[in-house]
């Protein structure tokens, strides 16, 4: 018995040929795989639930209630946007000072590493290095622009304090010899700022300008009435976006200054739903504090960096939400109908070495519900998650480790409250 040889003239040489022919007579499954392989390039996020649960996957859709999530083993999930703390990437904290151009604006949004342009009537220019591209920001929007970020770590977050957080009641520009000018703000090009000092016009030439900052209280940033979301990019810059969809691997939506934005799933390292399921304690008034240092004076309480006035670093991750305290603190805040949980992440930043030891303590009324051991930088953050709603009043301690408050930079990560 023989058998006939295989007419090798039609056998694929490689499995490229073999894809060639099925695209060819098959164009649906042509798009299959075009989709499937570009969804498989997309960045997995991994997420957390009001309730404590975890989620992962890729983002393939967003509304205005729900995101959709892609795992591996193509099961979709549509996650309520209530339901949902945040979506982030595994991604490290960089050691250097963030080079370029920077433009604050309120609550914590911002655009880094940018190139600004002119001022016009309205707004100022600028031209996003990432895929954020061209933007007019309306200048009602701005809180301050830093134009020469300094180079040393410490002295950028000292500059961007004073920019962000200064209490002043007129425009301020910062001048690289240290000088401090301060008048009314009549616009910058690129050659000068311009100021209107005791009544007259001053132009100042712009390469000995360092950081413009604008008077707090006539700044408007809009909120929108219901949820809205906040996207951090790897760059990052984070904006608060409302009317987000997804299309063809970008995010399109609106930022909350009114610009349209496009910007690939790629360049987005977190999501963060803003709704009032989740409230930081951040954005609630404390209702008593109490300070007591054990070498020197304490220092209070500060919101949204460290308490020695740092972003937040944690085991390597940052972080933009929490409160920053030093042994001995004590914070009391009374709860609210519908106060259901409270979550936090504490640990001793990174920035803290290895001499400062904190003790974290939580209580609801008067009884005590979470103490740790006595945690240094060195320790992994520690996951609170406790039930609240039978509770009036939620108070955090701040204690004395094994040195008593030396380094003791102690961060309530995302402290907040599910309702």
């Amino acid at each position: 018995m023989s058998f006939a040889r295989p007419n090798r003239s039609f056998r694929p040489r490689s499995l490229v040929g073999l894809m060639t022919i099925l695209v060819c007579f098959c164009p649906a499954l042509s798009r299959t795989v075009a989709g499937e392989t570009a969804a498989a390039t997309e960045p997995v996020f991994t997420g957390l639930r009001v309730d404590g649960k975890a989620v992962s996957g890729r983002i393939t859709a967003i509304t205005a209630d729900r995101i959709t999530l892609d795992s591996d083993e193509d099961a979709e999930e549509e996650v309520p946007l209530r339901s949902l703390v945040k979506l982030a990437r595994d991604l490290r904290v960089p050691t250097q000072a963030p080079e370029g151009a920077h433009v604050l604006l309120p609550e914590g949004d911002r655009l880094m590493r940018v190139i600004v342009g002119a001022t016009t009537d309205t707004g100022i220019e600028v031209q996003s290095q990432s895929a954020l591209g061209k933007l007019t920001i309306p200048l009602e929007c701005v809180l301050g622009v830093i134009l020469t970020a300094p180079t040393e770590s410490d002295a950028f977050d000292q500059l961007w304090n004073r920019v962000a957080g200064e209490t002043r009641s007129t425009e301020v520009v910062w001048m690289a010899n240290g000088d401090r000018l301060t008048g009314g703000f009549l616009g910058l090009d690129d050659r000068a700022v311009k100021l209107q000092i005791d009544g007259k016009p001053v132009e100042i030439d712009r390469t000995g300008v360092v950081a413009v900052g604008f008077d707090p209280t006539v700044v408007s940033y809009p909120r929108h009435d219901s949820s809205y979301l906040d996207l951090t990019f790897a760059d990052g810059s984070r904006l608060g976006v409302t009317d987000a969809r997804v299309e063809r691997g970008q995010v399109v939506a609106t930022a909350r200054f009114g610009q349209p934005i496009r910007v690939p799933i790629g360049d987005l390292v977190r999501l963060d739903p803003r709704s009032d399921a989740v409230v930081y304690l951040s954005d609630r008034k404390v209702d008593a504090q109490d300070n007591s240092g054990y070498f020197g004076a304490p220092r209070p309480l500060r919101v949204d960096r460290t308490v020695d006035g740092h972003g937040f670093q944690l085991g390597g991750h940052t972080y933009d939400r929490g409160l920053g305290t030093q042994s001995q603190t004590l914070l009391a805040y009374r709860l609210k109908p519908g106060d259901r949980r409270f979550q936090a992440l504490v640990g001793v930043d990174d920035r803290a070495g290895p001499l400062g030891s904190v003790v974290f303590r939580v209580l609801t009324d008067r009884k005590s519900r979470v103490t740790t051991p006595p945690m240094s930088s060195r320790d992994a953050p520690l996951a609170i998650d406790i039930d609240i709603s039978e509770a009036k009043l939620l108070i955090l301690i701040t204690e004395f480790g094994e040195r008593g408050d030396v380094r003791d930079l102690a961060d309530w990560v995302e402290a907040r409250i599910v309702r």
